[in-house]
């Protein structure tokens, strides 16, 4: 009788102390998920933003989560001005008495490039760009925090990047 009530405390501790343990996991594992899904949410600008997760960090019986890592975004590099665009900002140098409508040069003594570049950007000719914008990858600091009651989550806080972080309750600035 007494090896019975032994062995039955046994399993009885050992299903507890399981159960302790999967439920960090369990809850590291959905806060996880939550930050995917409100990370979706909020990069509505750039879809193409990936999350990747670095270190999860769990409190005691997992009543606390926080997950750290970055966010990859996609940045597209700004394409150099056109052609055009340069000569009509150089053609805005030359005044408007020195070009009749027929791009001839009048006796005002502007120079004759300046002259070829308002006629460039007037006929609407556009150069290629010399490079085609390649994007780049920026990795952005991300973290945040989750607060479970039992397996239900409480709280979900951004703690980084700063643009998601949401100011506290009587916080002034």
């Amino acid at each position: 009788m007494k090896i019975r009530i032994l062995s039955i405390a046994c399993v009885t501790a050992a299903a507890a102390l399981l159960a302790a343990c999967t439920a960090v996991y369990k809850n590291s594992d959905a806060c996880e998920q939550m930050m995917r899904s409100q990370l979706a949410q909020k990069s509505t600008d750039s879809p193409t933003d990936t999350l990747k997760i670095a270190h999860t960090g769990a409190g005691i019986d997992g009543s606390r989560v926080v997950v750290e890592g970055s966010i990859a975004h996609v940045v597209t590099a700004a394409a150099p001005a056109s052609g055009a665009q340069a000569a009509a900002s150089a053609a805005s140098a030359v005044p408007t008495s020195a070009v009749s409508a027929s791009g001839a040069v009048a006796a005002s003594g502007a120079s004759a490039a300046a002259v070829a570049a308002a006629a460039f950007a007037a006929s609407g000719a556009a150069a290629l760009p010399l490079k085609s914008a390649k994007p780049q990858i920026v990795n952005i600091p991300a973290a945040a925090e989750c607060t479970f009651h039992g397996p239900t989550l409480s709280a979900f806080n951004w703690l980084a990047p700063e643009k998601y972080v949401t100011p506290a309750e009587g916080a002034s600035e």
